[in-house]
């Protein structure tokens, strides 16, 4: 199955495109090292916020390699995900709630990802084991540590494995149309700990876990004042769009907030509780963290953008006439869901490769029954176009109104 490379390569550039450009207003991809031969061996370590959507950010954005990913085995009972995923090169780590009979089936399982990484590959994986919606780095579980270790001392020390950390950050984990970036450490090798390793291998894993965890948690936004995680985040998320780059602006006014935290707790208490006010009444007006910290347009450029809006309604219209129905459904779908985590990794799937593709195959053939070729033909193609603008229109109303909201 892996060595259909043409079908891999199809699959992964489709599900990139709506990942891309389509779920996410933007995604950036920061410091992914270039420098390293394509055979040197790679352990990407990760947070885990937004279950199957990690895996994904990972995967379709790391050049021209083809990482195998370790991902919870429960996502993988349907038949047809099953194949996906397995297309995709993710691999089922089982946990004790799978059953300890399902869970024999890690060794098999580990012994491939030391295989995978000692023929030059490259692995990612969550340390954490597990996914949580808060913006906060969890402790780690040693797997990966030993199976870096195998892989090294398999080959006497000399595959040269380098462990990759990268920062997963989304404006919002669980909303389509924001922003995601995927913020990459500087590679450490596995060979740092060998001295250690031969020592105390106890010790070494938690070195190696320990600096795993440092390096993640210097690349992502992590709160460890967990019962005022909320109001952090909004402070937060008063930066994402302001002038310079968003991930050092967010990632500075969490650092600033948490220096504040340990240099004057009574100043940092006010903040917190005159910040939570401000929320509730911005909230209660439907006004949006990062509308507020944004630089105000004056009243003649929001006029303007008003305007523009306005002409360009009937263009959303129609975008949003010919897209209601895929775009609804796998809203409806996730609606009964117990982890609402996997709304967004579900509604993906769906919009990519059933909904979209299949509804609007549906409605151009409707349109082909009563008009001719010609124009059926132009009606399809306006329907990715239109379809995204409503999308991007509905926004950039919504963003208006805010802005006017504030002048009011």
């Amino acid at each position: 199955m892996f060595n259909n490379l043409f079908f891999y390569h199809a699959l992964r550039a489709y599900i990139r495109f709506w990942h891309n450009v389509i779920f996410y207003r933007k995604v950036e991809i920061k410091n992914f090292p270039t420098d390293l031969a394509p055979n040197t061996p790679i352990l990407i370590v990760t947070n885990h916020q937004n279950t199957l959507m990690d895996a994904l950010a990972v995967v379709l954005n790391v050049g021209a390699r083809q990482p195998y990913f370790l991902t919870r085995a429960d996502i993988f009972k349907k038949d047809f995900v099953r194949k996906l995923l397995m297309y995709l090169k993710m691999l089922p780590v089982y946990r004790l709630r799978d059953g300890m009979d399902e869970m024999q089936q890690n060794d098999e399982i580990f012994q491939m990802c030391v295989n995978i990484l000692g023929a030059g590959g490259t692995l990612a994986a969550f340390p954490e084991g597990n996914h949580g919606v808060q913006y906060h780095l969890r402790p780690f579980k040693k797997g990966l540590a030993r199976i870096a270790f195998k892989a090294e001392t398999a080959h006497d020390w000399n595959l040269n494995l380098q462990i990759l950390p990268c920062g997963l950050y989304y404006t919002n984990c669980q909303k389509m149309g924001e922003k995601l970036v995927v913020n990459f450490g500087e590679p450490f090798s596995v060979r740092d700990f060998k001295a250690e390793y031969e020592q105390n291998q106890p010790r070494s894993l938690t070195q190696l876990t320990k600096r795993m965890s440092d390096e993640i948690k210097s690349k992502m936004l992590h709160f460890d004042d967990l019962p005022h995680h909320d109001t952090l985040k909004w402070l937060t998320d008063t930066e994402i769009r302001k002038e310079g780059d968003l991930t050092n602006n967010v990632l500075d006014k969490a650092k600033g907030l948490e220096r504040l935290r340990q240099l004057n707790a009574e100043t940092y208490t006010k903040r917190l509780e005159e910040t939570k006010n401000l929320k509730h009444t911005l909230s209660k007006r439907g006004i949006e963290a990062e509308i507020y910290g944004q630089p105000k347009p004056s009243v003649f450029a929001l006029v303007l953008q008003t305007l523009g809006l306005l002409l360009s309604a009937p263009v959303a219209l129609y975008g949003w006439l010919n897209s209601v129905i895929p775009f609804s459904i796998p809203f409806y779908v996730t609606k009964k869901l117990k982890d609402k985590q996997f709304s967004s990794a579900i509604r993906l799937v769906l919009f990519a490769l059933i909904t979209f593709p299949f509804v609007w195959l549906i409605q151009w053939g409707i349109v082909l029954g009563f008009t001719d070729l010609k124009t059926s033909v132009l009606y399809a193609l306006s329907l990715p176009f239109t379809g995204y603008f409503a999308h991007r229109w509905a926004r950039w109303w919504s963003e208006t109104l805010q802005l006017w909201k504030l002048r009011s």
